[in-house]
């Protein structure tokens, strides 16, 4: 079997396999934990928020940048309306993906929307701290700051049914930064 292997590989991976002495062998599991691990890091060290939204409209889960970049924790917004958090006019706007997406899940969609943003926010204009009068610091506090966000979602299914799970939301970023 080895032997019928080494015909099909390209005769520079044959090369290249032959010098290494097998130092090049690594398994399946361990290039998908590798993997597993970097996109952990990344979800976790970007300004990009990572969304997983339930079939019914509710949040099921947030990367850790949610912080950083809406400015609530995710506690807050667990099991919660995504259109509850939405100041766009369309609040409706994921639920008429998800159904979109269930007609046909052949292809991704896009969202974009707008949300409050919280207190913990690194994009939360600084208009409170430049302010010089208690007119100022008023009038910047009365308007909510808001941030305007674009995401591309697909249909996920259950591994164990093959059904509809949820819905993931990659790349959640700010339409105008």
């Amino acid at each position: 079997m080895e032997e019928a292997n080494s015909m099909l590989a390209p005769p520079v991976v044959v090369q290249l396999r032959a010098q290494a002495g097998g130092q090049m062998e690594r398994s399946l599991s361990a290039d998908i934990r590798e993997e597993r691990e970097d996109l952990r890091e990344a979800a976790e060290q970007t300004l990009n928020v990572i969304m997983d939204l339930g079939l019914n409209g509710n949040i099921r889960w947030v990367s850790p940048s949610w912080t950083d970049v809406i400015g609530t924790s995710f506690e807050s917004v667990q099991g919660k309306p995504i259109k509850d958090l939405l100041v766009s006019e369309n609040k409706e706007a994921f639920s008429e993906i998800v159904e979109s997406m269930k007609k046909d899940d052949s292809r991704s969609q896009i969202v974009r929307f707008s949300v409050q943003l919280g207190p913990a926010s690194k994009l939360a204009p600084i208009d409170i701290l430049m302010a010089d009068t208690d007119e100022e610091v008023a009038a910047a506090e009365r308007e909510p700051a808001t941030i305007e966000l674009e995401g591309q979602g697909i249909m996920v299914y259950d591994r164990t049914s093959g059904g509809e799970s949820h819905v993931g939301y990659i790349g959640l970023v700010c339409g105008l930064c």
